[in-house]
């Protein structure tokens, strides 16, 4: 898409964006002359949302609304989420344009959460867009534990499994646990897409060496839809025909350089229930350039909420940089981390028993990273208790970062090590 044509498109959204009662005297009364100008334009924040629901942003007739959400996992009160049948039509091929590529002869199996949230829906329409057959196994239902889904990939032949990255860590020890091999027991299986949490390189490389398989991700939310997809070689492009990005310093003022990290912001150019102009998400990403080798020249990275920083000694730590830190610990699938005393203080549980991290990996961690690291490998268990792989229980996204005051007391999740 040109600059002209986003400024039209802009520009449409503009004037749409006028029938919604929370953007009166928040948008300009006349057309935009530059893409510029959109700084002019506050940014919407997520509170503001929660005040402005569930009607503030409707603007359409209510008879055109088709589908509605609210966000999953935030506090206090909701955030709604209306659609259109062209937004539901145009979330389901944000989706596809990932790299997973379904197809007719994939078999999905989608086990995000159905109820409220918005992810499992976009997915299970995209994956039918596409002529793939679905498989709704949500995250929260009591019919669908753990062991089950381990049942329907092996008996199904599913292809294509859709969740968290924490989901995908959980199925495979359920697997394991059950005696099965995740790399060698499911060879229908080709591919695991994720989202819901940022999934930082090391991750990526953990779960694709558990299931033998590529791991595709995309990043979206409720309120604004799919924004950021993987192409067929994992990295992470914008799609820039649907949005316009901004990453802001730390006054949300002027835009980071590329290659910095910033504060990402979004609008909308063809969502019609509810547009979203410069939504200040929550998250911290980084644009990074260089030709990619499907074409595209923009790499995207979603590096974490905002909240989910750690500050030592005036350096900004996110979840990306500790989940660098930790793919290079002998055990990394369940951790915790905290300020130290100084630098950051880790938390791993054992993969098996006998897994240490010893001092010459500590060495040359604090090396690389200019910090220092202390790290206390626990038991199988400390972190998260494997029995309840076999109960019928929630699984939300997972904590990993806490205080200095919670890892000094050695209380993780009401656990004490």
């Amino acid at each position: 898409m040109t600059p002209e044509e986003k400024l039209q498109a802009l520009n449409k959204v503009l004037k749409l964006c006028g029938k919604a009662p929370f953007y009166h005297n928040r948008i300009p009364d006349r057309a935009l002359t530059a893409l510029e100008e959109i700084k002019d334009i506050p940014l919407t924040t997520k509170e503001e949302l929660r005040l402005a629901s569930p009607f503030g942003l409707v603007c359409v007739p209510r008879e055109e609304l088709c589908q509605y959400h609210e966000s999953f996992g935030t506090t206090g009160e909701p955030v709604s989420t209306w659609l259109t049948r062209e937004d539901l039509r145009d979330n389901a091929r944000q989706i596809t344009r990932c790299g997973v590529d379904f197809s007719k002869e994939d078999k999905v199996l989608v086990r995000f959460p159905y109820a409220i949230s918005a992810v499992a829906h976009m997915v299970h329409t995209a994956a039918q867009l596409k002529g793939a057959c679905v498989v709704p196994a949500s995250a929260r239902s009591d019919v669908s534990p753990l062991p089950r889904i381990i049942d329907l990939l092996r008996r199904l032949d599913v292809t294509v499994m859709a969740c968290l990255p924490l989901q995908a860590l959980l199925l495979a020890e359920t697997a394991e646990m059950l005696g099965l091999r995740p790399d060698l027991d499911f060879p229908a299986l080709r591919a695991v897409c994720t989202a819901g949490e940022p999934l930082a390189p090391g991750r990526r490389e953990m779960l694709q060496s558990i299931w033998k398989t590529p791991v595709f991700d995309f990043y979206g939310m409720a309120e604004i839809g799919t924004a950021v997809v993987d192409c067929r070689f994992g990295r992470s492009h914008p799609l820039e025909e649907y949005f316009i990005f901004e990453l802001l310093d730390d006054n949300f003022e002027a835009e980071v350089p590329t290659g910095a990290t910033g504060h990402l912001v979004v609008t909308t150019l063809n969502k019609r229930a509810a547009p979203m102009l410069r939504y200040l998400t929550g998250d911290r990403a980084r644009k990074a350039a260089g030709k990619c080798r499907c074409g595209k020249d923009l790499h995207l990275e979603i590096r974490g909420r905002q909240e989910d920083i750690i500050t030592t000694e005036g350096r900004v730590w996110d979840l990306w940089d500790l989940e660098d830190i930790v793919s290079g610990f002998a055990c990394r699938r369940y951790w915790a981390v905290g300020p130290g005393s100084p630098g950051l203080r880790f938390v791993v549980e054992e993969e098996k028993t006998g897994d240490a991290v010893g001092p010459e990996a500590i060495r040359g961690l604090e090396k690389k990273y200019g910090c220092k690291i202390d790290v206390e490998v626990v038991p199988r268990g400390t972190l998260y208790d494997r029995s309840e792989l076999f109960a019928v229980s929630e699984v939300g996204k997972p904590r990993y970062i806490y205080t200095e005051n919670e890892m000094r007391q050695r209380t993780y999740g009401g656990t004490k090590v």
